[in-house]
């Protein structure tokens, strides 16, 4: 399984590294490393339950060892899995010098006579490639309005895409297996996101050609953003945008 073989990764680079901070906020989670290496994943404030993502281990995180949360990735609960992730992403996504950088609308090869298909709405991506190409398919799982394709249609439409972003957002949600095999006709398969693993050696198993993802680069402001429930728009600045070709 894609989740076995990414915890197994990132159990390889966590050492005996401790916590020092964890923040869950109704925007994104934070996993702070007591070498100050800092991971990011989404938290999905829409599927934490009646117990409004209450966490039994809350108050004792601190100077536990990252080994410990890394499996939380593959918890069916949300939030357990976001801290699971943001643990992978503290030990995986460090600044490499081989790594490129920049916007990954620029990296996307898409052509007048392409089709393109996006898992989850990113609109600042949308708004470009639409002036590349108007065979778009858009999935959400509750579409807001006719522009955009119910989840249930990925089987029939995402086949016909030649190039195709999927949300890291589909790791917490377990739904990346489910949509990955509707990418074999796909050219180039972009994983976008602050949630995104920078680790290309476990993607390239599953035909994924582009990694989209973020080092954070100032700790005090992520966690600053994080508390007082920020998004994506308000980390500039603090992250730096990653592209890594698997």
């Amino acid at each position: 399984m894609f989740i076995d073989d990414l915890i197994e990764c990132a159990l390889e680079r966590a050492s005996q590294k401790t916590i020092k901070d964890v923040r869950v906020g109704l925007g994104y989670t934070c996993v702070l490393l007591e070498d100050d290496s800092c991971g990011l994943a989404f938290t999905f404030t829409d599927d934490l339950g009646e117990c409004c993502g209450i966490l039994d281990e809350a108050g004792s995180l601190t100077n536990m060892a990252v080994a410990e949360l890394i499996p939380w990735a593959k918890s069916d609960d949300r939030v357990k899995a976001s801290i699971g992730l943001a643990a992978i992403n503290a030990c995986l996504n460090t600044d490499k010098a081989e790594w490129g950088t920049g916007n990954v609308i620029n990296a996307l090869e898409v052509g007048p006579d392409d089709t393109f298909g996006m898992i989850g709405e990113f609109r600042p991506i949308l708004t470009e490639i639409r002036k590349k190409t108007n065979r778009i398919y858009v999935f959400e799982k509750h579409p807001g309005d006719a522009s955009l394709y119910a989840s249930e249609t990925i089987p029939e439409h995402l086949p016909k895409c030649d190039v195709v972003v999927v949300t890291s957002t589909s790791i917490i949600n377990q739904t990346f297996e489910e949509i990955m095999p509707y990418c074999s006709n796909a050219r180039q398969v972009c994983m976008v996101g602050p949630s995104t693993p920078l680790c290309p050696e476990v993607f390239k198993r599953y035909n994924v050609s582009l990694l989209a993802g973020v080092v954070v680069k100032d700790k005090d402001r992520i966690f600053q953003v994080i508390s007082q429930c920020g998004g994506t728009m308000h980390m500039k600045g603090a992250i730096k945008q990653v592209l890594v070709k698997v």
